[in-house]
């Protein structure tokens, strides 16, 4: 019996033995073979970005620049998700994909090319005074084109594997995307033949934003295709399309094309000209725009004639009654903050308003088969409002006084996904004029169709979003909300394959460790207190130094050489240095607090744990043994 228990100690112990040996060679010998646990599957590639790296036709090369030390430090399971990502990436892409990790230490020459490159380090807090990040990723191919992501922000994990597939893609495919754009508004600051003004109509701003990363080419209203080299379509006030022209646009989305479009039920930004023999044909003109027929197709509509009107997120603006001036909540011009936006959006992502100006909004057709994804919403305190009550004389007032909220959010922006079948079912309308085309008619999509639909015109327009100043000769944007910002988001979004394009946001790797926010949280307010006392010292110092100054008079210099400014002078500088020797000493102990208990929770995974499975197994064994005694 007593050789039976040692035999079983013993082999118990080659078990052990066995375990480690195991784990030993599966980490230097299975590299390759991965099993993802998490909850949001963190670390497996979705469909879309294994399709762009099973297709690459040439090699790519990606230069993960990290300063270990730091980003271990600081951005610890982030830096190694991106790692993970990055071996994910070059196992899927089957040898046309290198990865190479460079650690770009103060002033060596790794460093000099991650700044050749535009990398840029990051420094402040919570780094120390002599700590710096770099963090950002360099991609190149072989015709010599560079592209770069200056540093992965912890922000943006979410978009991690869309920022590292688009990427590879831009590289892949180099050449610029062409947006073609259909407008029935001077957007791209062509002369009007119906206004005679002297001077041309600058482009808008939104024009000048996208020109300086794409190819701008116009289409015109009376063109029946849409070019095979378009790869976005670029719909702005769609007023009056003919069916040929409705049927061009179909078949563009139909066979892959990606559409961005803007509607709207009373587009402000759509003055016509004045006209001497009938003064009230500019007020009376048609100012709402929409596709009925392609939107009954894609299981949407639009009505052309109600507002989406918004009491909570009403834009403030200054109204005269009485004979005084009051800030009124203006509900027909809402604008969005974070809140109203979708997450996990790359359309939407990073976004802090957006203006709009009387939206209109969207919904789902009955017996859609379409995704309908809402972008961006009103708030639940939101209300429809006939355009016609705006359209001669709004008064905010009144349309506040008057608000009856419905308890639901409307749409004003959506992206529509999913199969879908032609809007023209019998094949291409008759047209007037000869456009023989060897084109075949789609019945239905090859695939998920990928559009973004819009509910409001003015939202483009500068004064929703941007105030130009002009600066030697040249005109210089600046923005009062990001309208712009959603625009090129989703532009960028969409030039992409339909593999891009289906790259969702996903989760974070990062989930709070209660204790340790503790710890932190206690020593910032801790570093807070401290830091408001010494500077409040050194300010005091400072105070008593310039009252010293300006009892002096014209005497000025005398004083401030005499010893008593000297010895004051000589505080001030002392406390200085204390003030900066102190707040170190706080932020080195809010970070050994935290070394130590990383180091008391190693032990207890590393010490501890194997030890109450061995006890556990000995007591077991003893308890088998005492049994078989008893027996």
């Amino acid at each position: 019996m007593k050789n039976r228990f040692l035999f079983s100690l013993g082999g118990l112990g080659i078990a052990l033995g066995a375990l480690v040996a195991v784990n030993l060679v599966s980490r230097a010998a299975v590299t390759s073979a991965r099993m993802d646990l998490t909850e949001n599957q963190l670390f497996t590639l979705s469909d879309g970005s294994k399709s762009i790296l099973s297709g690459l036709q040439e090699p790519v090369k990606l230069r993960f620049f990290r300063s270990r030390k730091e980003a271990e430090k600081y951005v610890g399971p982030y830096s190694r998700r991106v790692e993970e990502f990055l071996r994910e990436f070059e196992t899927a892409a089957a040898g046309k994909l290198a990865i190479e990790l460079l650690d770009p230490e103060p002033y060596s020459e790794t460093e000099e090319r991650a700044i050749a490159a535009g990398l840029k380090a990051y420094a402040g807090s919570p780094l120390g005074p002599d700590e710096q990040l770099y963090f950002g990723l360099v991609g190149s191919n072989t015709v010599g084109d560079e592209k770069a992501i200056a540093f992965l922000s912890p922000a943006r994990e979410r978009f991690l594997e869309y920022d590292l597939a688009k990427l590879v893609y831009d590289l892949s495919s180099p050449k610029k995307t062409v947006v073609g754009v259909i407008s029935s508004l001077p957007i791209e600051g062509q002369m009007d033949p119906m206004n005679m003004r002297r001077e041309a109509p600058q482009p808008w701003a939104i024009v000048d934003q996208i020109r300086e990363f794409y190819e701008m080419r116009p289409i015109q209203p009376t063109s029946l295709s849409v070019p095979e080299d378009i790869g976005v379509l670029f719909v702005v006030h769609p007023k009056s399309l003919s069916q040929e022209q409705l049927y061009a646009i179909d078949q563009f989305v139909l066979r892959g094309g990606k559409l961005l479009c803007f509607v709207d039920p009373l587009c402000d930004a759509d003055m016509p000209p004045q006209d001497p023999q009938n003064p009230m044909a500019q007020f009376t003109a048609v100012r709402n725009s929409e596709l009925p027929t392609l939107f009954d197709a894609w299981g949407i509509q639009s009505p052309k004639d109600r507002l989406a009107t918004d009491r909570k997120f009403a834009t403030p603006v200054t109204w005269q009654r009485r004979g005084t001036l009051e800030q009124v909540p203006f509900t027909a011009w809402p604008a969005i903050p974070r809140e109203g936006v979708a997450e996990g959006e790359v359309s939407t992502s990073e976004l802090q308003m957006l203006a709009f100006k009387y939206p209109g909004f969207l919904e789902v057709k009955e017996g859609a088969t379409t995704t309908f994804t809402p972008l961006v919403q009103t708030s639940d305190e939101s209300m429809e409002l006939a355009a016609e009550t705006v359209r001669f004389s709004p008064d905010p007032p009144k349309l506040l006084a008057e608000f009856f909220p419905s308890g639901k959010k409307l749409t004003l922006a959506a992206r529509i996904g999913g199969r879908c079948k032609s809007a023209f079912p019998n094949g291409k309308p008759e047209s007037t004029v000869d456009t023989t085309t060897t084109a075949e008619h789609l019945a239905e999509s090859k695939g998920d169709i990928a559009v973004v639909v819009v509910a409001d015109v003015d939202f483009l327009e500068d004064r929703s979003w941007v105030q130009i100043q002009n600066f030697v000769g040249q005109r210089i944007p600046f923005k009062i909300a990001d309208n712009g910002d959603f625009v090129m988001n989703t532009l960028d979004f969409m030039r992409g394959s339909t593999d891009l394009v289906s790259l969702r946001a996903r989760g974070v790797s990062s989930y709070p460790f209660q204790v340790v926010e503790d710890l932190k949280r206690v020593a910032e307010q801790s570093f807070r207190a401290e830091e408001q006392r010494l500077t409040d010292e050194r300010q005091k110092t400072e105070r008593e130094l310039n009252d010293l100054l300006s009892k002096s008079g014209d005497n000025a210099e005398q004083v401030l050489m005499s010893a008593e400014v000297q010895s004051k002078i000589e505080d001030l500088r002392k406390t200085l240095v204390d003030t900066n020797r102190r707040l170190r000493e706080v932020r080195f102990n809010l970070n050994k607090d935290v070394e130590s208990l990383g180091t008391r929770l190693k032990v207890i995974n590393i010490v501890l744990v194997p030890l109450v499975v061995i006890a556990v197994a000995l007591f077991v064994a003893f308890y088998r043994q005492n049994r078989r005694k008893t027996a």
